[in-house]
């Protein structure tokens, strides 16, 4: 990890490398320019989210879901990948998710919040056997911790016991990895062969999203969403709602009426403030218009968007920042989508603006500092790493998305 965050800082350094030894192809941005631009990504999309499985132990920060998702749209438009090793990622996903999806789990410090301090020394002491095991359902719970007290111990502390080990909403393992990461397992293997689009892996997750979504109709954002970024809860709040809502629609069959929990989320989207200043909430709210909204929504959506773009043909994180990969990439993958007008020269102009700024190693660099609410050079050396990896995935996303749609 060391030497992958020192090769990340040393790549924000050579601000000036030219990428592609054709400079035409930077010129004319052609499908196969952008093609050849996508594949050499791949290596370092791979690198960086195996790198993180075997380190990190995890999903997050959204580097596995990139990973899978990055290369699943690759295959699909006929780029080469190792189908093997997808499939490996695939599992690795699938268990770590899985693992992730607990009722109850006592821990120690459980044992020391207020609420606990009714317990007796004796009871704590017979609870040992409990500390740090997970249980998917409040039964199992049951099951193992009624053997290990007596009638009038249960009477006097079952209620209080379980609640204290039950876990709460967007805990870390009652989440499945996070809402955020399993929306975009979601949306990365839709219409796949992927295992994770299998109805033993994609009902069980919808269903995850679904208990955990809040009263109001949000689903809470993780720590990436949360903290790093340099706008307000309440936006994040939105952005990952919206994010989930998106995932689930996918796995809806048009003529259903939507479920409870996407029409909850929609009224809850309703009722919050606009955000137009900040680009990523601007083009994700274009997308959940596109999906939940009027013609009329998307199509002033779509022109603030437009608007939004720098003369460099990029796009910035927020109104006064310089463009970078990360926004302009989730941009044109927006409005590939949404493809509610001719956006061919948008496309034409971010890809001159991504083919030219992509590094010798095939990725994307995306600065922390324009993003990240940080601003102690420590932290934001660690986070360059972060946006270095998300930067690069929606880059070659975005790319992905353009094939065939971009004005000559």
């Amino acid at each position: 990890m060391f030497r992958w965050c020192c090769l990340t800082l040393g790549c924000f350094g050579l601000v000036s490398a030219v990428v592609l030894a054709d400079e035409p192809a930077v010129t004319q941005p052609t499908d196969a320019a952008v093609r050849e631009a996508v594949s050499r990504s791949l290596p370092f999309l791979e690198q960086g989210g195996v790198e993180w499985m075997n380190n990190r132990g995890c999903m997050s920060c959204h580097h596995v879901p990139f990973l899978l998702w990055t290369h699943r749209a690759a295959q699909a438009r006929g780029l080469t990948v190792d189908a093997k090793k997808m499939a490996e990622w695939d599992e690795w996903c699938q268990k770590d998710s899985l693992s992730h999806r607990n009722s109850h789990r006592l821990q120690t410090y459980d044992l020391g919040r207020v609420e606990a301090a009714k317990l007796p020394d004796t009871v704590r002491e017979k609870l040992k056997p409990l500390i740090e095991e997970p249980f998917k359902t409040e039964a199992e719970f049951a099951a193992k911790l009624t053997p290990l007290l007596t009638e009038d111990e249960l009477k006097a502390y079952q209620a209080l016991i379980t609640k204290t080990a039950e876990r709460t909403v967007n805990a870390v393992d009652r989440n499945g990895g996070g809402l955020d990461v399993v929306a975009q397992l979601l949306l990365g293997s839709h219409g796949t062969s992927s295992i994770l689009a299998q109805p033993d892996f994609r009902d069980g997750t919808i269903a995850l999203m679904q208990r955990n979504q809040l009263a109001d109709g949000s689903w809470a954002p993780g720590n990436q969403l949360a903290t790093l970024r340099r706008w307000s809860l309440p936006t994040a709040n939105q952005a990952t709602t919206m994010w989930a809502a998106i995932s689930l629609a996918a796995y809806e069959a048009p003529s259903q009426k939507r479920s409870d929990a996407i029409e909850k989320a929609i009224a809850y989207q309703r009722q919050q403030p606009p955000e137009p200043d900040n680009r990523e909430w601007l083009a994700t709210r274009l997308l959940f218009e596109k999906q939940f909204g009027s013609a009329d929504d998307v199509s002033k959506l779509r022109q603030q968007l437009l608007d939004a773009r720098g003369s460099d043909g990029g796009w910035g994180w927020e109104k006064g920042v310089p463009s970078d990969s990360l926004t302009t990439g989730l941009v044109i993958y927006v409005l590939a989508k949404v493809q509610s007008g001719d956006d061919s020269a948008t496309f034409r102009d971010a890809r001159k603006f991504l083919l030219a700024s992509q590094q010798a190693d095939g990725s994307w660099l995306t600065p922390a500092k324009n993003i990240s609410k940080s601003t102690d050079p420590a932290r934001l050396k660690v986070r360059d790493e972060i946006y270095h990896y998300w930067g690069t995935g929606w880059a070659a996303l975005g790319l992905l998305e353009t094939l065939s749609k971009a004005a000559p």
